[in-house]
């Protein structure tokens, strides 16, 4: 009976929970959603066709691909899960020819990675905080998420981009903890191979990843501090451990060329040096859409001398990014109810003011010293602020397209900042009901805060697939 009780008590038990619901909703979005319900599937899916059929990556602007109408494909940016996806679909194609079974394979790869960066996260809440109340408010947060379930269950990208982001942020932290011994740093090399190949949108992760190895290897010396030749320091100043940073470098930027260096050198090759394969696809856009879509003949707000603040707040941009990052599912159609937006808008804005709040610094990344847990910090800010960046310059200059999965590399960093939010809200008020004399109140209010957080995700998570998405589509 004992054994029994230790293992329901036990933190794998918890986690088979974690991962059977994450599993659970995935399964009913993959089997339950027509093909196309997913933003763009029907177009996305043409690529992995192509390769299904023959066996070969297809050209950016091959017929078979092109987006009807929009002109341009999927095929110039990375594609890795296609890849996948269409190599996986060419062997199954030889047992059975049954469209129904090969979309669902195609997106259980989708699915696969949404488990792994569920298990990632899982990873890095364990880094991020030291209590496991904590560790599980995170992990709620950041895979619960209808938006970040929703993501992984069609034909995209993004869910691989999801995962290496959730990868990289983990093994870097990991490297920093434990002074990136070569697993630690193979591991971050696969992490950024994975998201040199899926989403550009992603790409801020990298940057992220590349700082946090940098300040690995970065040091406060104390003034006095006695040099070989006897002298000592006047005051403190920064030393850089520059030889085995190179070396540590060096061999992750060896297994990153090897990893991703073939799809770049291929778009160059294709397009006239064109490695990334943008400039290739916008004239491709060009030749091949129709009038109606030509995005020269397209009005943007940039174009109307519109500002980008007033785009962003005087229109419906604002409200439909912060919609769709929540839940918005099938093509920007579904949306979850009311009462869960506003409620996860609530505890965004009272997360993110808290977290700014310069206190229970004993609270988050124990482990390191107060500058490496500063400049973590503004690591973590950066990678929120890129995505966020990148979707509004996009929506002003190019394409309106308010879309909330744009943002979702940003995820864990975000989700960070919202859990240490919470953390310090329950730290004030503890030391509010402590002055107050309320020891019930202050001994329990941590547990309360994060428990009520913990329930929210999977009530808002539950109602968005069963009773909103479910009904829906049965």
């Amino acid at each position: 009976m004992t054994r029994v009780r230790s293992f329901f008590k036990d933190d794998f038990f918890c986690d088979l929970l974690f991962f059977a619901l994450v599993l659970l909703c995935m399964m009913m979005f993959i089997f339950l959603q027509p093909f196309g319900e997913g933003p763009d599937e029907i177009n996305r899916f043409r690529v992995v066709w192509y390769i299904a059929q023959n066996g070969t990556l297809p050209r950016g602007d091959d017929p078979a691909v092109l987006i009807p109408g929009y002109g341009g494909s999927y095929a110039f940016q990375p594609m890795l899960t296609y890849i996948l996806q269409g190599y996986l679909l060419w062997f199954l194609r030889l047992f059975t020819d049954r469209f129904d079974v090969l979309l669902i394979s195609a997106r259980l790869v989708n699915a696969a990675f949404g488990l792994g960066a569920a298990f990632y996260a899982r990873k890095l809440s364990k880094m991020l905080f030291p209590d496991r109340l904590s560790q599980w408010v995170f992990s709620c947060l950041a895979v619960f998420l209808p938006q970040s379930i929703f993501i992984h269950t069609y034909v995209n990208t993004d869910s691989c981009a999801i995962f290496s982001v959730m990868m990289m942020l983990t093994e870097a932290l990991v490297g920093l903890r434990d002074g990136f011994r070569r697993p630690a740093c193979i591991r971050l090399a696969a992490g950024i191979v994975l998201c040199a190949l899926s989403y550009y949108n992603a790409y801020g992760a990298v940057l992220a990843a590349i700082l946090l190895f940098i300040s690995a290897f970065v040091r406060e010396i104390p003034a006095g501090s006695i040099l070989p030749d006897g002298t000592a320091f006047p005051k403190a100043r920064l030393h850089i451990r520059l030889l085995p940073l190179l070396k540590k470098g060096l061999l992750i930027s060896a297994f990153v060329a090897v990893g991703a260096g073939w799809w770049f050198l291929r778009n160059a090759v294709l397009y006239d040096g064109d490695f990334l394969g943008i400039t290739a696809r916008n004239i491709c856009v060009i030749q091949t859409s129709m009038p109606d879509y030509h995005p020269l003949l397209r009005t943007t707000y940039q174009d109307m001398g519109v500002s980008i603040l007033s785009m962003v707040f005087e229109t419906d941009f604002f409200i439909l990014l912060c919609r769709s990052f929540v839940a918005m599912f099938g093509p920007m159609s579904l949306p979850t109810h009311y009462y869960i937006y506003i409620s996860y808008y609530w505890m965004f804005g009272i997360g993110l003011i808290a977290a700014a709040i310069p206190v229970g610094q004993g609270l988050y990344l124990t482990w390191l010293d107060r500058g490496h847990r500063f400049f973590t910090n503004f690591v973590m800010v950066l990678s929120c602020l890129i995505p966020i960046f990148l979707c509004v310059i996009y929506s002003y200059t190019w394409d309106f397209q308010p879309q909330g999965r744009y943002l979702l590399p940003m995820l864990p960093a975000f989700m960070y900042l919202i859990t240490l939010g919470e953390k310090k809200v329950a730290h004030l008020l503890q030391a509010l009901f402590d002055r107050l004399k309320l020891r019930a109140l202050s001994s329990h209010i941590s547990a309360l805060t994060g428990g009520l957080v913990i329930l929210f995700t999977i009530a808002a998570l539950f109602y968005s697939v069963f009773l909103v998405m479910a009904p829906h589509y049965l």
